[in-house]
């Protein structure tokens, strides 16, 4: 669509740039000019200049350059036409259209637009009467504030087939448009009409600009499907629109993360945690055109930051339906792949959506699983590799051609060809030619599996983490039982709270199981008053020759309660607080049943491998749920420890 150049001037000479740019970042005064922080490209000194008086800007960092309507069309990720509708909108002019037919159709749309505008109003207002009671319990039980329930236009569809209706013929729009994008639906039985929401929770659907066209319900009480969305219409298109994209499209400019989750309640809880570049399908798959939207709200190549991995992050629950997902989105994105544009892939806790874990484990629990968002090249070889056997020439041969043929469907050759180099890479690690052994130790694939890579510069996201990448001494299981058994002897009141763990755990060493069995029964009688800690010592110091037998006699508790164990564990000497003993034993313990579950999770990987079945799978798929959960449960609020 072309425009007169009197329209373009009259934009430019309506609007003073310094205000349309100041809208969207932070500028300041310097002489004649504004000066800020490039948009365009991460930078920690100004060299973004906007000149009202000549009406262009220039960063002299990045070199980017243009007027208002550039900046517009680069900043908001708009195409012109787009653009100019926007300026034109803030300028106060009306955008003339090339000839009849596109004035027309240019105004049936704006209507549309504006019936579904006052639909969202009407949808707000029920929610706020007696009929809406339930659902706006439903929303409050969800943990949405009324703030965050107004913020993100939120309404109800009452029961009353007829309810929206009248209140849109009653504002002259007809039932004719109505049909059109999807509000009602003409009875198959009876010359009469309905709407299509009835008793749901309303989420309104913006387009790329906010403006409402499309609406997703969520039913109440019984009744399928459970969410529903809006058909297709001549204003929206599922497949080619993502829920949260305009505010998401601002958070990519703040230089926040695009997260794309699976439902509407998703993203809100995401974003009510600060993570508002979060985005959902409108209940269908990823597509091929939802990819290119994310892709198109990350910064040029050239303007990123090469110190942070930018790229977005597909986020799929832990269960089978996920790691299908999963599948699913990564043949989908293989094509499509270039160095400008690929996804990390991370997986939430069996059983939780982010909604869940937000509010179970607050925004740090989030980050804890996309700081173990893995990149695209891991999922491929993983859900290349799950479920098969390579031990024999034809295996391993079946594999590599698996894998060969998903790394050839990358379109772009340069990417394609480094894809291809890292896969031999590790088929050389994974086979040992000569003896056709497999690494499968459970340090390897703990490391594949769950730990933050270094060279995307995660973090640890949990306490933990850092336990488990610490170097360990060589009797690190030995120090750990020693360390368990002196904070529960200086500190008796943790067995309210952990008696249940240390009774049902067995220990390694002969002198030290006999002691904790010996603490189990002393601290588990009924009749006796609680112990402190000095009588506890009294009690296990005076049955010292029976822990262990021969050779061990005279040495067990005074070996636990010496200089060396405290070294290695402070909040076990006496005296020191209870909260800093019981956050060393959640870590000791935590740490503890993480080893084992990588062992578990190795054992369960092998029986897949051997035989790929429903059970075998639900196994494996729980363990690495039990794994990533135990790695982003909430940290408690440590007291620090010294020496």
């Amino acid at each position: 669509m072309s425009f007169p150049p009197a329209l373009l001037d009259e934009i430019r000479a309506r609007l003073t740039l310094s205000e349309v740019v100041g809208k969207r970042l932070r500028l300041a005064r310097a002489g004649r000019e504004f000066k800020g922080r490039c948009p365009f490209h991460n930078e920690k000194s100004p060299s973004f200049y906007v000149n009202d008086d000549k009406q262009f800007y220039h960063c002299f960092g990045c070199g980017a350059h243009g007027d208002v309507i550039g900046f517009t069309m680069r900043h908001d990720k708009l195409s012109f036409p787009e653009a100019i509708e926007s300026l034109a909108g803030q300028a106060g002019l009306q955008v003339p259209r090339d000839a009849p037919v596109d004035r027309e159709k240019f105004d049936a749309e704006k209507r549309l637009l504006q019936m579904l505008e006052r639909t969202t109003a009407w949808f707000e207002d029920q929610l706020w009467t007696p009929a809406g009671r339930e659902a706006l319990g439903y929303l409050r039980k969800r943990m949405l504030s009324d703030e965050a329930i107004r913020r993100f236009r939120l309404g109800y569809a009452p029961g009353d087939a007829q309810a929206l209706i009248r209140a849109l013929l009653k504002d002259s729009y007809t039932l004719q448009e109505m049909l059109t994008v999807g509000l009602i639906k003409k009875a198959e039985d009876r010359p009469d009409h309905y709407s299509f929401f009835r008793n749901r929770v309303i989420f309104p659907v913006g387009d790329r600009r906010g403006r409402t066209v499309a609406f997703g319900g969520r039913v109440m009480g019984v009744g399928e499907p459970k969410y529903l969305n809006s058909p297709d219409h001549i204003l929206f298109h599922k497949g080619k629109l993502l829920y949260g994209l305009s505010r998401a499209r601002t958070a990519a400019g703040q230089g926040q993360p695009i997260i794309v989750v699976e439902g509407y309640m998703d993203v809100i809880a995401l974003a009510e945690a600060g993570f508002s570049g979060a985005v959902a399908p409108l209940g269908t798959a990823m597509t091929e055109d939802q990819m290119g939207i994310v892709w198109k709200l990350l910064p040029s190549a050239e303007a990123r930051d090469p110190s942070r991995d930018e790229n977005p992050v597909l986020c799929f629950d832990g269960d089978n339906a996920g790691l299908r997902a999963a599948m699913r989105a990564v043949e989908r994105a293989l094509p499509l792949l270039s160095p400008a544009q690929t996804f990390r892939i991370a997986f939430m806790p069996e059983g939780r959506d982010p909604d869940d874990l937000i509010r179970q484990s607050g925004k740090s629990g989030m980050e804890a699983v996309l700081n173990q968002a893995r990149p695209m090249i891991d999922v491929v070889w993983d859900m290349t590799l799950a479920g098969r056997n390579v031990r024999t020439p034809e295996e391993r041969g079946a594999f590599m051609t698996a894998i060969k043929k998903r790394v050839a469907a990358i379109q772009h050759e340069g990417l394609r060809q480094l894809y291809s180099s890292e896969v031999q890479k590790r088929l050389t690690t994974l086979f040992d030619w000569k003896g056709g052994a497999v690494d499968k130790s459970p340090v390897t694939q703990y490391k594949r599996e769950f730990s933050p890579r270094a060279s995307f510069g995660h973090k640890p996201p949990h306490p933990v983490a850092g336990l488990l990448n610490r170097k360990q001494p060589t009797n690190g299981q030995h120090l750990r039982e020693r360390a368990l058994l002196a904070l529960m002897i200086n500190h008796p009141a943790l067995f309210d709270e952990f008696g249940e763990d240390l009774a049902l755990r067995s220990f390694t060493n002969v002198g030290f199981e006999a002691l904790r069995q010996h603490i189990v029964d002393i601290l588990s009688l009924d009749s006796h008053e609680p112990l402190d800690a000095n009588e506890l010592n009294r009690h296990v110091s005076s049955a010292e020759a029976s822990y262990g037998g021969e050779g061990h006699q005279a040495s067990v508790v005074a070996e636990v309660l010496s200089e060396s164990t405290y070294i290695h564990v402070a909040a076990a000497r006496p005296g020191r607080l209870i909260d800093q003993a019981r956050q060393s034993w959640k870590s000791i313990w935590t740490q503890w049943l993480l080893e084992q579950l990588q062992q578990d999770l190795q054992t369960a990987r092998r029986m897949y491998s051997d035989n790929a079945s429903d059970d075998n799978m639900a196994r494996l798929m729980a363990l690495r749920s039990q794994v990533v959960t135990l790695m982003t449960e909430p940290e408690e609020v440590s007291v620090p420890e010294s020496a």
